[in-house]
């Protein structure tokens, strides 16, 4: 019985990554064949390519202006990334230690987690006669008079039939 569980959950997942399989591929192909489209678009409009031309040129000049800046600004901005530096403290070895410290506990615990599972039973070798063994404690089970947990009583219950039956003869 668990290999069939263990069985149809392999099966499941088995079945789930072979759909994910398929829709990623399914995806990477419409997205080649939206490239495709696209390439046989810019080909066939070739005032496509000078507006494209144009931003680029128009993107590069707006760089190299913002790239020109005086001295001065360029140590303000240092000042004020120094400054803001300067004001970040780091942070006490005790935050460092108490990462650690949690980082090794969930793996601690994770660890005892996954070596926890209760290990499936064997299936029985059916071979080693684990059936013929069963049937002959029910039948041995079947032929006692009393049930093994009242032996005891049987025996006493006996015992004190014996003791009526000789005190009525005498």
């Amino acid at each position: 019985m668990a290999v069939v569980s263990v069985f149809r959950r392999h099966l499941r997942f088995k079945v789930i990554a072979l759909i994910l399989a398929i829709l990623v591929l399914g995806i990477g192909l419409l997205m080649i064949l939206n490239i495709r489209r696209e390439a046989e678009a810019t080909e066939s409009d070739p005032g496509m390519d000078a507006e494209f031309d144009a931003a680029v040129a128009e993107f590069r000049s707006e760089v190299m202006a913002a790239a020109q800046r005086p001295e001065g600004f360029w140590n303000s901005q240092r000042a004020a990334v120094l400054s803001q530096a300067a004001g970040c403290r780091p942070r006490p070895a005790w935050h460092v230690a108490l990462v650690w410290a949690a980082t090794v506990v969930f793996v601690v615990i994770g660890i005892g987690i996954v070596l926890d599972r209760p290990q499936a039973a064997p299936a029985p070798d059916l071979a080693a006669g684990y059936d013929q063994e069963l049937l002959i404690d029910v039948e041995r089970s079947l032929n006692q008079e009393v049930p093994e947990p009242l032996d005891a009583a049987f025996l006493l219950t006996a015992e004190m039939g014996r003791g009526f039956s000789a005190t009525n003869e005498r």
